[in-house]
């Protein structure tokens, strides 16, 4: 990010130092600390004197944004260019935070780096899907790497006659489990291809007005591969189709056409974006973009209102947890991502 001069990107570990740094701790001298202080621990020793690594403009605007969330103290202000500030920040169970590390860190760095980051880190797990219609026509989904496979809208399993997915061949995915839930109206399927990987996906259940990014490939003219995102809210909880006017996730609400809880949201899902993640402002995956499962020709479909309709994340784990059914296709279905 230009703000913090792509500190999020050069140095990932920076705001984990920070409150490393700032921790209070028994025996310790919190007063002593500052942000010119942390700039020298950190930096390069030349002869007599210290190159900076960091720039203590930036620590200390990242400091204050940690300030804002609430995640840090400011114990020290006011201080020209703010380098003698001084903050505080409290860990309440060290062997929790040494175990999640890596936890941590994504969360520290989403509420401090923004949707930037958090789009950077998921942009390589989101995947483009294309299918060809009985009719021979192609239309275009998502999905998203998670934990040895790949999360998808279930429409998009059924409803194809053959399906490519970018960067899976056809034969590793022929080997695949097709997982959906027990829920026939639940629309989303966890393809099991069993590939071992190292990537990092976090999960959360979202709340009511929280901000919100979702990630697909929706259909645009002559494009195949390409990646959107789009930001909105979660603005309510309510049974059945009660919303509020103030929005981003607009509701939870219990569809009866589909006898589950849906998320609706303000970023509107477009044609392709189904299966796209829906991600918070804490950097986790809330929900998973879907088919709206009510359509009326007088007022027009959720996408037409400004709407769009997410699987909260909870549905994907009761599929792990064993609710689910095993969806069989023919030989043929899968085809290899040509584009």
């Amino acid at each position: 990010m230009k703000e913090f001069n792509d500190y999020d990107r050069k140095y990932p570990n920076l705001v984990m130092d920070i409150l490393d740094y700032f921790k209070i701790e028994s025996g310790i001298d919190i007063d002593k600390k500052s942000i010119l202080k942390f700039c020298t621990i950190h930096g390069k020793k030349n002869g007599g004197g210290v190159d900076f690594i960091y720039q203590p403009e930036i620590i200390s605007r990242i400091c204050q944004k940690l300030c804002k969330k609430n995640k840090l103290s400011a114990l020290r202000t006011g201080s020209g260019l703010g380098f003698d500030d001084n903050y505080g920040f409290v860990i309440r169970d060290k062997q929790e935070w040494e175990q999640n590390y890596s936890k941590y860190r994504h969360y520290y760095n989403s509420l401090v780096y923004g949707f930037e980051y958090i789009y950077c880190f998921y942009k390589e797990l989101v995947i483009p899907l294309v299918w060809e219609k009985e009719n021979g026509d192609y239309s275009a989904g998502s999905g998203f790497k998670f934990y040895g496979g790949i999360v998808t809208a279930r429409h998009c399993i059924e409803d194809p006659k053959h399906l490519s997915i970018k960067g899976f061949s056809a034969a590793e995915l022929r080997k695949s489990q097709i997982l959906v839930s027990d829920n026939p109206n639940l629309d989303i399927a966890f393809i099991n291809v069993d590939r071992p990987d190292d990537l990092e996906v976090f999960i959360e259940d979202g709340t009511i007005l929280q901000n919100i990014l979702v990630m697909g490939y929706p259909k645009i003219p002559a494009f195949t591969d390409f990646l959107t995102a789009e930001k909105g809210t979660i603005s309510s909880k309510a049974e059945s189709r009660l919303t509020p006017t103030k929005g981003t996730v607009a509701a939870f609400g219990d569809n009866y056409l589909s006898g589950a809880e849906l998320m609706l949201i303000t970023a509107r899902i477009r044609g392709g974006n189904s299966g796209g993640p829906v991600i918070n402002e804490n950097g986790s995956i809330i929900g998973i973009a879907c088919q709206a499962p009510y359509y009326d020709e007088k007022i027009g479909d959720y996408d037409d209102l400004g709407y769009g309709i997410a699987v909260p994340i909870k549905y994907l784990q009761e599929i792990f947890l064993g609710k689910s059914q095993t969806i069989r296709k023919n030989e043929d279905f899968f085809r290899d991502y040509l584009l």
